[in-house]
């Protein structure tokens, strides 16, 4: 087999029902939606790369179609292919039909695992997850050890592994003390309301820089900012691996923090968190990202604070996920004489969540085709929005050894001096 998982550690058992999921709506259903016409294969990123029909949304509806009519058996390899589908949503959004393709690959995910269980680095993955505890003790651990396995790459915000089998995996997360240890937890006057600020995984244990500066702005537009105590993760890692029982735990325990929080809105910084929090949670305060409310207060607020030309790159739950798609022109504004137009730009970058764990050939190649081209722009600088997909570019980048370095938007813009017209609050 041209791809498998790396990281396999358990056999898959057989047998599979169909429908998947009762209460919802029948898979034959979203499965007939498909027409097989192949307009996903002209947009799809792992199809461009591995050129073969079960690497594309068709390849893997038919997949999917003939597993549960047992046409089809379980396997390693039928698992291999559902995993390494990014969901990454270009091909929903190309499909005249509206196939909802990553529904589809999600709920046969769930079916599988729930029949055959978790391969260990899932499990394990899991647990850490939803121990929050657990997960700041192995932080706290891994930076005391970090000169035993790993050496810091400043220029691309990641550690270098020291360790020979791991070295595939390129640049790990720059750990950092976790900003929700971090004090003050409340900030700001309050006189615009109350925000709790959800950071989810990486903000708070890999880029607290981020965290930190959504803070920062929002106090400056008025807000009083509180950083919820108990929360977690969102959960969506857990839905794309299909644990939708870990997914609801999760959400259930945010939820009750943030509800308990006293906040008027709910402001996230990674837009993978922001699109699970809109779709998933049905919570009765509003939900923003925080390049939702840059957007609203205009690029007149703001200055960009760096000296460097940048681009963009747009976080695929960001643009497909939310539909938030404004956010060139409000960078173009912004950035005037040092904005590069980059193709691609809403291109995915990778990442792929466990995929780039399991299948780190697929995850790296589809990188590669990025850092190429952030480096056809000759930008030093590309601006996103979503801690992975900083992660996965920066690492991406190192790779192929382009000078240039992936930073949240947040992280390279500030206010214009306060003064009467300029004052960044009368823009929103």
């Amino acid at each position: 087999m041209l791809f498998q998982s790396t990281l396999r550690l358990h056999p898959l058992s057989t047998g599979i029902r169909y429908p998947f999921m009762g209460k919802e709506e029948k898979i034959e259903e979203l499965l007939s939606r498909c027409v097989r016409c192949g307009r996903c294969r002209s947009v799809c990123p792992t199809f461009d790369l591995i050129h073969r029909e079960w690497a594309v949304a068709r390849g893997r509806v038919a997949l999917v179609e003939a597993l549960g009519e047992k046409r089809l058996p379980p396997s390693t390899r039928l698992e291999d292919h559902l995993s390494t589908c990014l969901l990454c949503m270009a091909c929903e959004e190309i499909c005249t039909n509206e196939t909802p393709v990553v529904e589809i690959v999600e709920r046969a995910r769930a079916e599988l695992a729930e029949k055959s269980g978790f391969p260990l680095y899932k499990r394990l993955l899991r647990r850490v997850l939803e121990d929050t505890p657990l997960a700041h003790r192995l932080v706290n651990l891994g930076i005391l050890t970090r000169p035993l396995w790993g050496k810091k790459v400043k220029d691309y915000r990641g550690i270098a592994l020291k360790i020979p089998i791991l070295k595939e995996l390129g640049l790990v997360p720059p750990l950092e003390k976790p900003f929700s240890k971090r004090e003050p937890q409340e900030t700001g006057t309050g006189t615009r309301g109350t925000v709790a600020l959800f950071l989810g995984c990486l903000l708070d244990y890999v880029y607290p820089s981020i965290a930190q500066a959504t803070v920062d702005i929002l106090v400056k537009l008025g807000y009083r900012v509180v950083i919820p105590e108990n929360q977690g993760c969102c959960g969506y890692p857990h839905m794309a691996m299909g644990d939708r029982k870990g997914a609801e735990r999760l959400k259930e325990k945010n939820i009750q923090t943030l509800e308990t929080s006293g906040a008027s809105l709910i402001v996230t910084a990674c837009a993978t968190c922001t699109a699970h929090l809109k779709n998933t949670y049905h919570i009765p305060i509003p939900v923003m990202d925080i390049v939702e409310v840059l957007l609203e207060a205009r690029a007149q607020a703001f200055r960009y604070k760096l000296t460097e030309k940048a681009t963009y790159h747009q976080p695929c739950h960001l643009g497909r996920g939310q539909g938030v798609k404004e956010v060139i022109p409000f960078l173009k504004g912004l950035l005037g004489e040092f904005w590069v137009n980059m193709e691609g730009h809403d291109r995915c970058c990778g990442f792929g969540g466990t995929m780039a764990l399991a299948y780190p050939q697929i995850s790296s190649g589809i990188g590669k085709e990025k850092a190429h081209a952030i480096a056809q722009t000759g930008c030093k600088v590309v601006l996103t929005d979503c801690p992975a997909c900083i992660l996965q570019i920066n690492r991406s980048l190192a790779r192929e050894d382009v000078k240039a370095q992936a930073l949240h938007i947040v992280e390279a813009v500030d206010f214009r001096p306060h003064s009467g017209k300029n004052d960044p609050k009368q823009f929103i």
